[in-house]
């Protein structure tokens, strides 16, 4: 991947901030290019996310943790959602709660990044078809549909969509701490980011993906 190719993507993605109606940084910097992760990892992430989003929705803790476990996912789990598994319902705080219902968002971000989705339009919320693509848990269903072969999206139409994020997650930051309001939701944007940086960087845990604009 060029420098040529990165200065333009980060010219593209500031004429897409600018139509949205938002502001741009001329001084935020050309992003690196680290090592892709393999598709099984991004399989793996998706299926744990969307477990533990049942979590967010009042599922039985023990009855996501015992899924995971039957399915040999746990291998998958970061430190702070094995720490989360280890508690009752009653012991999850609302920021745990929301917390896990805000990674709906994630978990869209790396289904397009798997060609599950064609959608990522910072506007628009997770489509409405979600849950019907992925293991529906309330009725038991195994991991088949984040099991079969996936293939993840040139990398360099990965880089694209995570510089617009970059970009974007600038914009709502810079907007948040000025006291004004950002024409897009800040957490869509950053649960998204969050995704796709986890994506372009093997080197990142998921409970501490460098996020700073």
């Amino acid at each position: 991947m060029t420098e040529e190719f990165k200065f333009q993507t980060k010219t593209e993605s500031e004429g897409k901030v600018l139509m949205l109606g938002g502001r741009v940084c001329d001084w935020l910097p050309i992003l690196d290019t680290p090592a892709v992760r393999a598709v099984a990892e991004v399989q793996g992430r998706m299926s744990v996310l969307n477990a533990l989003i049942y979590i967010g929705f009042q599922a039985p803790v023990d009855i996501i943790r015992d899924w995971l476990t039957r399915h040999d996912l746990l291998v998958f789990l970061s430190a702070e959602e094995e720490a989360l598994l280890q508690k009752d319902n009653a012991a999850l705080t609302e920021q745990e709660l929301i917390n896990l219902r805000w990674s709906l968002e994630s978990l869209w971000a790396l289904m397009w990044a798997t060609g599950m989705t064609n959608e990522l339009q910072p506007t628009e919320w997770c489509g409405d078809d979600m849950a019907t693509m992925l293991p529906d848990l309330e009725r038991n269903e195994d991991n088949a549909k984040l099991a079969q072969p996936l293939l993840l999206r040139p990398t360099e139409e990965l880089y694209r969509m995570l510089d617009y994020y970059y970009r974007l997650h600038w914009y709502c930051v810079d907007e948040r701490l000025n006291g004004r309001e950002a024409v897009i939701s800040e957490s869509l944007v950053y649960e998204r980011r969050k995704a796709l940086e986890w994506v372009f960087n093997r080197a990142a845990d998921w409970d501490n993906v460098e996020m700073s604009t």
